[in-house]
């Protein structure tokens, strides 16, 4: 509760005036703005002795009748030291020192909003600029949402330059190129047969054993390599002839006659010697023959048991049925599988 804004509309005659009716010390010396601030403070600090004084009354029941927030009186108290601080050439600190010194000795305690008031504006904003500073201000959702994105930006670029480094790319398209071939398909079946007959034909015997190593394994670890001294027995050569007869040996001999695609694309006398020798060397063997010729010689010998001519006995023609994961059923399959992608990339040529 303030009188201030009364006091301010008075001449300083008036003032002069309360100021001697109330006994105000040291008031001759004041400029207008100090006077009503030193006034306003020794009025209100003894209101119970001069609330009943006639020409005080008026002051007295607009004190009353005011009411403020602490934050307005110190936007108030701001704005009015500001303009003593300009039109004073003396320092206003000293002689509100004086007129304050009756309210010091009147009361106790001073509020913080009074101290606060009391001192200087520069102080004032210096103090208020260093509490904004240090208030921590959340970040707009648009700061949020570019921070975001940049990191995902920075995470996505790295992941892509270690990609680029690791080379990939580079090998999985060089392993389609060799894979999309009807070569490929027959050599990966040929390799699925020869390991099973591996197995049974050339098994593996036992060379060592690596003890237990504590903390990792409590076993021993056996190492085990085929036996190369069945190389020098029939028990090996048989069947393994009889497999590299039937499933490399003769397809190869009739694919290498029975060549369609040199029949369709005969070899020119106008064209160079260079191209004609790489045409020929990619025509040298017709994969879907080779895969036809395959199937049905498998299924001659290995199912219908014929034995060519007697060469082999049916015992070895078992032993490569039942070595051959699948038997004769696998060789068919793969087969059919190989002619079907010949048969296909011929097409995709034409």
């Amino acid at each position: 509760m303030s009188g201030l804004p009364y006091l301010q509309k008075l001449r300083k005659s008036d003032l002069t005036e309360f100021a001697e009716t109330s006994k105000l010390t040291d008031y001759a010396s004041l400029k207008k703005a100090e006077l009503e601030v030193a006034l306003d403070e020794h009025l209100r600090t003894n209101s119970t002795t001069y609330a009943k004084v006639p020409s005080l009354s008026e002051y007295y029941k607009r004190l009353s009748s005011t009411s403020r927030s602490p934050i307005k009186r110190l936007a108030e108290k701001v704005s009015e030291t500001l303009k003593s601080d300009e039109e004073s050439t003396a320092p206003v600190k000293k002689s509100r020192r004086k007129t304050t010194a009756p309210a010091e000795d009147t009361t106790d305690n001073e509020s913080p909003v009074t101290t606060l008031i009391k001192q200087p504006a520069k102080e004032i904003a210096r103090r208020s600029s260093i509490l904004r500073s240090q208030m921590p201000i959340p970040p707009s959702p648009a700061v949020v949402t570019d921070a975001i994105e940049q990191q995902t930006r920075r995470i996505r670029t790295s992941v892509s330059h270690a990609y680029d480094e690791t080379h990939i790319h580079e090998f999985s398209d060089a392993a389609r190129d060799y894979l999309s071939s009807p070569l490929t398909v027959t050599i990966l079946a040929t390799l699925l047969e020869v390991y099973g007959l591996r197995a049974q034909v050339l098994p593996n015997k036992l060379l060592t054993e690596v003890p237990a190593i504590p903390y990792i394994k409590s076993t021993k670890t056996a190492i085990s390599v085929p036996d190369l001294f069945l190389l020098l027995d029939t028990k090996f050569w048989a069947p393994f002839s009889l497999w590299t007869l039937t499933s490399l040996i003769l397809p190869a001999m009739i694919s290498y006659f029975i060549n369609l695609p040199l029949k369709a694309h005969p070899s020119h006398s106008y064209s160079t010697r260079r191209a004609a020798v790489q045409h020929n060397a990619q025509m040298q063997f017709d994969p879907f023959i080779f895969n036809l010729a395959k199937g049905l010689i498998a299924y001659l010998v290995y199912a219908q048991h014929f034995n060519l001519a007697g060469s082999y006995q049916h015992f070895t023609i078992a032993t490569v049925n039942e070595s051959i994961l699948g038997g004769v059923s696998a060789i068919l399959i793969s087969s059919g599988i190989g002619a079907a992608v010949s048969l296909y990339e011929a097409v995709l040529k034409k």
